[in-house]
């Protein structure tokens, strides 16, 4: 079991994105330090008003305010003339505390938006080399709530924290610098709240930590029940799920809320409980005060009551941020652990323009994990350079799983999978796919043009006259040249524009624009109806001239022409051989053709 990384080390990691943006840190610390430095002489400056309305004004004497305006007036700042330099100090301060306000959150701001970015990015970048297995294992909610709802709890820990910390800390510095300048042993009162405030934090900040992690799991599964609800609309009104599917969300939705309640809960309480002991501290240390009247002017009281009255409040404040911080260190651990998770394997070194085509398999047995039984066992079989592999057999019996091995999105790790001699492990996982076309039957098309779904990825660069080709070749030019922008039309979320033989040709077309020595069918005219079927029939026999095919079909004019079929069952190869040869077996092949390979 892997030990979980500390709280310190999450937040020194998720700090590391934030240096490259020291210079607008440095200036949102200056911006606060203004702020907080304005707030300190907006208090300091009661003295000096209390003293000048009791005339108690005295030449180079009084607080932090009165000495600066006597360094800076010389002659011209004297107990007559101190109403106009009061006014005036009080105007400025109001202008810097405003700029330092604006400087400190603007600048913070914009580190947090470059964070979210940059935390959104790394994610859907760790998404394209993810292995297929994890997608296995984790539903699509999940995975999109990492980047919308997980980042956006980061930058809480990352930022908006440091934001409060730097504002508030700054400020409640200030204070007690000024407290302790004009009374230090009186301020040291505040010491006696420090222990009590710290184990409240500590205790608050693992609670918020434990329900921010459920909080998250919580948003996963609303995210998920409405994926779900959204991709099978048609299904769920069709079969009457309506109701089920209300019940689906609403418990995951009521999940959600009852988690943020319990966060609402501690946040609230929180407060009131970090604010008791500093305000018992401040209420002693007002009644020592009360009784210092004899050592302190008017003036000197008053604004030490003053900053004491304004400290409470950026103590509070910096109490809260726990929350803050914990709930983002709970999102920043799974964000984390996402971005260290393994990426697909790809240990090959080998690099070649085209390969043959020459597919061998060897003993090749393989689970999908190791707590799992086999999917396929003891595969033993051979496919020529330019001929076609027709593989037949009901559902589950493995056939998928095999042209996945091909592909490498899942490793084999018993038995030997050859292309051209050479173990598909050995090769370069990119150059591998580069020599791989795929068509499946759930067909994936992109909420963009039909010409960028045809060029898609390596062949964007393809040119105009190319792809228009590979259209022709899936016959798909006649229901293209109907649509509002032929080629430019954008065809919708999936494709959702089109019907399902129209998405299946476009597939297809893709495919024959690739031009890829090898060429994998699976299922790749399910969708199709027979008029459309026996047009591209003759496109698929010519494109398959010279590639190496491997065909996954029921159709029987699909199957037929293949120069080997093999039949599988239950994981094993139970028979292999030509449409003739098996037929005259009369065994497994024959069953299944004579019943259409329908059981």
């Amino acid at each position: 079991m892997s030990k979980k990384p500390s709280d310190l080390k999450i937040y020194g990691r998720l700090v590391k994105y934030v240096i490259p943006f020291w210079p607008l840190f440095a200036l949102s610390v200056l911006g606060f330090a203004l702020f907080s430095g304005s707030q300190v002489l907006l208090a300091d400056m009661m003295q000096l008003i209390v003293d000048y309305i009791g005339g108690n004004v005295v030449q180079g004497e009084g607080g932090i305010s009165a000495k600066i305006m006597w360094a800076l007036g010389g002659d011209d700042f004297n107990p007559a003339s101190a109403r106009n330099w009061i006014v005036a100090a009080l105007i400025v301060l109001g202008v810097l505390r405003g700029v330092g306000f604006f400087a400190g959150n603007y600048y913070i701001a914009g580190i947090s938006l470059r964070l979210v970015h940059i935390l959104r990015c790394e994610l859907y970048e760790k998404m394209q080399y993810l292995p297929s297995a994890y997608y296995d294992r984790n539903s699509t909610g999940v995975l999109i709530s990492k980047i919308t709802f997980n980042v956006e709890q980061v930058t809480g820990a990352a930022v908006n924290a440091l934001k409060i910390v730097l504002r508030e800390g700054s400020f409640a510095i200030g204070l007690i610098g000024y407290l302790l300048y004009i009374n230090w042993k009186l301020t040291m009162v505040f010491v006696l709240a420090l222990p009590m405030i710290a184990v409240i934090v500590y205790w608050v900040g693992k609670r918020f930590r434990k329900i921010s992690r459920n909080i998250q799991d919580a948003m996963g599964e609303v995210n998920q029940v409405t994926n779900d609800s959204i991709n099978a609309y048609r299904e769920i009104r069709l079969y009457g799920g309506t109701e089920q599917e209300l019940a689906r969300f609403t418990h995951a939705s009521n999940r959600n809320r009852n988690q943020n309640l319990k966060m609402a809960f501690y946040g609230a309480i929180s407060p009131s409980v970090i604010q008791f002991p500093v305000v018992l501290a401040t209420g002693v240390l007002i009644w020592i005060a009360l009784g210092l009247t004899d050592e302190m002017s008017p003036g000197a009281f008053v604004a030490y009551l003053s900053a004491a009255l304004f400290l409470p409040k950026p103590i509070r404040q910096l109490a809260e941020v726990s929350n803050v911080i914990q709930k983002g260190l709970a999102a920043a651990q799974d964000i984390f652990g996402f971005l260290d998770t393994a990426p697909e394997e790809d240990k090959g070194h080998l690099e070649v323009e085209r390969v043959r085509g020459e597919i061998e398999i060897r003993d090749l047995n393989f689970s999908y994990a190791p707590d799992l039984p086999p999917v396929l066992r003891d595969i033993n079989l051979r496919v020529e350079p330019g001929t076609s592999l027709a593989l037949v057999g009901l559902s589950g019996s493995g056939k998928s799983t095999l042209v996945s091995l091909l592909s490498r999105f899942y490793q084999h790790t018993e038995g030997e999978l050859l292309l051209d001699g050479v173990d598909v492990r050995d090769y370069k996982l990119a150059n591998l796919r580069s020599n791989i076309a795929l068509v499946t039957q759930q067909v994936t098309l992109f909420n963009d043009t039909v010409y960028n779904n045809i060029a898609y990825g390596s062949m964007s660069s393809a040119t105009r006259e190319d792809v228009e080709a590979a259209v022709a070749a899936a016959h798909a030019s006649e229901f293209i040249a109907q649509l509002p922008q032929g080629l430019d039309t954008v065809i919708g979320e999936d494709g959702v524009m089109l019907s399902g033989g129209q998405r299946q040709r476009l597939a297809i077309a893709r495919a024959f624009l690739k031009d890829a020595p090898v060429l994998i069918l699976d299922e790749a005219t399910s969708a199709l109806d027979n008029r459309a079927e026996a047009h591209i029939q003759q496109a698929m026999e010519e494109v398959m001239k010279g590639r190496t095919t491997i065909v996954i079909a029921h159709r029987l004019t699909t199957i037929e022409k293949a120069d080997k079929i093999v039949v599988m069952e239950e994981g094993r190869v139970l028979e292999q051989g030509s449409h003739d040869e098996l037929l005259a077996l009369g065994q497994r092949y024959s069953q299944l053709y004579h019943k259409n390979f329908e059981d």
